[in-house]
C-alpha cells in the first residue's frame, strides 16, 4: 500500500512539476516573440532615420553663416540693455542649433562679467557642481 501510494504522490508530482514548466516555457516564449518583434521593429525604425540622417545635406547655411559672440554684460539699472541682451543671447543660441536650457544657460554665463557675473554665482555653483541650472525662463 505504502508503496501504491509513494508511485501516486511520485505522479502527481511529476506531473505538477511537468505542467508547471510547460507553463514557464510558453510564457518565456510568448515573451521572447514579443521582445524580437520589438527588436524588428527598432531595426525598421532605425534604417529609416539612418536613411534620413543621410539625406540630409551636409552642411546648413547656419554652419555657413558666421555668427558674431553677443556682447559681454556688466549689469544695469536699465532693464532695456538687460533685455536686449537676452534676445541677442537667444538668438545666439538659436543660430549655433543650441536647444537646451542647461547649454543655453552657460552659453549666457560665459557672456557675463563685473557685477553680472557677481549676481549669478549661484549659477556658476550650480554648473562646477553638476546640478541642474533650471530652464532658460528662469535664468532670463
Amino acid at each position: 500500500m505504502m508503496r501504491n501510494t509513494h508511485q501516486a504522490t511520485t505522479h502527481i508530482i511529476k506531473s505538477y512539476v511537468n505542467q508547471m514548466m510547460s507553463n514557464m516555457i510558453n510564457y518565456y516564449n510568448s515573451t521572447l516573440t514579443i521582445v524580437y518583434n520589438k527588436i524588428a521593429t527598432l531595426e525598421v525604425q532605425n534604417m529609416q532615420l539612418q536613411a534620413k540622417l543621410t539625406s540630409l545635406p551636409e552642411s546648413s547655411t547656419i554652419a555657413k553663416t558666421k555668427v558674431p559672440e553677443p556682447p559681454t554684460f556688466a549689469g544695469s539699472e536699465n532693464k532695456m540693455q538687460l533685455n536686449n541682451w537676452l534676445n541677442q543671447m537667444a538668438l545666439y543660441c538659436s543660430a549655433l542649433s543650441i536647444i537646451y536650457d542647461d547649454q543655453k544657460i552657460v552659453c549666457a554665463l560665459t557672456r557675463l562679467c563685473a557685477l553680472a557675473s557677481t549676481y549669478m554665482k549661484v549659477y556658476f555653483d550650480k554648473v562646477q557642481s553638476g546640478a541642474n541650472l533650471g530652464s532658460w525662463d528662469d535664468f532670463a
